[in-house]
């Protein structure tokens, strides 16, 4: 994990000031992502935060053992790594402020945000924390001589409830923006406009530039297009983009969901990723001379990423509903397939290629729900160790994949895909041990959790009949 964290220039920290007064600030909200993707913050007021706006906010560490409900998930029984505990006293982490996130936030009354980097008392990165996780694998591409981009297509749903009246209803029956499924509709985007056009307007005023916007296949499902960015930035605007989809549609009387399934059929909500390396100006995936234009190292990633998609789907899916989205014999673009393609959306590794600056690889299976720090640094991990290891993809997948009985599949529940997850060489190598056994351990509570509730489905099925 890489010790070192941006120091901020003196013209950066003059910057903020003079926005922080030219603006009106008057509150900065502080914080970073949790193990989930929930942004774990405090609100600063701007006179505090002028003083030094590099110097660490105190944020206790009990939200490194959150659940996604805000139970803390007790140390497991024979866990001997990280653990925050009573018995600790849930000590303070620094949180640093990373002035490149700094922004003033049009809907938060006078307000700005500004992410950090987690770090101990002495200055270690929290290594199980998200944003230092990418930022270690990050610094294994750079010591590479590559520069990863990356983007993701972030598909979610939009209902005519509010968060309240939602769960009154039990989260069915929820009043759609409009009837029926109309993937690309013109005339639903054109209807829609107000509140895709507020969201798209909240992501470029915090500096994040959305470049498309279409209806999905779902109901009341959209999908806003980001940009390609350096990976550290790309997954701050991943996990930016939710926060404001979220507050845009909340105030318009609206809930927005990254729920990964909604109910049997259909298509869920994904998080299709793109990426590309770069030397200096140079895509590393192109090479007009090779076949289909992609470079040896593209192949290599390719191969690296598909070698590693079961092993790290735990990541990619990481709640027990996101497996409902891999529909076993459905055709869900949910990158369930272990095979690569040429342009082919039926694989979980699809390429595209062309000219240079189109020239990338895809992954298809990380659903909506996925933290997008943990899916970069899981998709460029596997991606390294395809390169460092001079793996071959074989020759691209054609036809139908998911029609194919004799293809792999990603694990189909969140407990065999935590096991492979937790035994994986790449990911211990990469992730490190002690961040794998942590993350193993969250997401197996998750399924305890479950194993424990009774659903609906149990109680229809069986109420009467037994």
């Amino acid at each position: 994990m890489g010790n070192n964290h941006p120091s901020a220039s003196s013209e950066q920290i003059a910057k903020v000031r003079a926005v922080l007064e030219e603006r009106g600030i008057k509150r900065v909200l502080v914080g970073g992502a949790d193990i989930h993707g929930q942004f774990r913050a405090k609100f600063i007021p701007a006179w505090r935060f002028a003083e030094d706006p590099v110097a660490p906010v105190h944020i206790s560490d009990v939200i490194a053992i959150l659940d996604i409900e805000d139970e803390m998930i007790p140390r497991p029984a024979g866990y001997a790594g990280w653990w925050p505990t009573w018995e600790s006293g849930f000590e303070d982490m620094e949180g640093v402020p990373d002035l490149s996130t700094f922004t003033p936030v049009p809907w938060i009354e006078d307000g700005a945000l500004v992410l950090v980097d987690f770090r101990d008392h002495s200055g270690r990165p929290v290594g199980a924390l998200p944003r230092n996780i990418l930022r270690g694998v990050v610094d294994r591409a750079t010591g590479l001589g590559f520069t990863p981009k990356m983007v993701g297509e972030y598909e979610f749903f939009v209902f005519k409830e509010t968060a309240r009246s939602a769960r009154e209803k039990g989260f069915r029956g929820l009043a759609t923006l409009g009837e029926g499924a109309t993937m690309y509709g013109a005339e639903r985007a054109h209807a829609d406009l107000e509140l895709i056009g507020s969201m798209a307007q909240a992501c470029e005023s915090i500096g994040i530039r959305i470049e498309a916007a279409v209806t999905e296949g779902g109901p009341s499902q959209y999908e806003l297009n980001l940009t390609p960015q350096p990976a550290l930035r790309a997954a701050d605007e991943g996990f930016l983009f939710k926060f404001a989809v979220k507050r845009m549609a909340e105030s318009l009387g609206h809930t927005a969901t990254f729920i990964p399934k909604l109910g049997a059929g259909g298509f869920g909500s994904s998080m299709h990723a793109h990426q590309s390396l770069w030397s200096g100006e140079r895509n590393a995936f192109f090479d007009a001379d090779a076949p289909h234009g992609l470079s040896v190292t593209a192949r290599q990633y390719a191969a690296g990423m598909m070698r590693t998609l079961r092993e790290f789907t735990a990541v990619y899916a990481p709640y027990v509903l996101s497996y409902k989205r891999f529909e076993a014999g459905a055709e869900t673009a949910a990158g369930s397939q272990v095979t690569w393609a040429l342009d082919n959306r039926t694989t979980a590794v699809r390429a595209i290629s062309g000219t240079e600056a189109r020239t990338r690889l895809e992954l298809r299976t990380p659903g909506a729900d996925a933290n997008s720090y943990l899916a970069f640094a899981a998709m460029l991990a596997g991606g390294l160790w395809g390169i460092e290891n001079d793996i071959d993809p074989g020759e691209p997948y054609t036809g139908n994949a998911y029609a194919d009985p004799e293809l792999e599949t990603v694990p189909r529940t969140l407990a065999e895909a935590v096991d492979l997850f937790e035994q994986s060489e790449v990911a211990n190598k990469y992730f490190g041990e002690e961040i794998v056994r942590y993350y193993a351990e969250t997401r197996r509570w998750e399924v305890e959790q479950f194993r424990g509730a009774v659903t609906d489905w149990e109680l229809g099925r069986y109420f009467g009949n037994v």
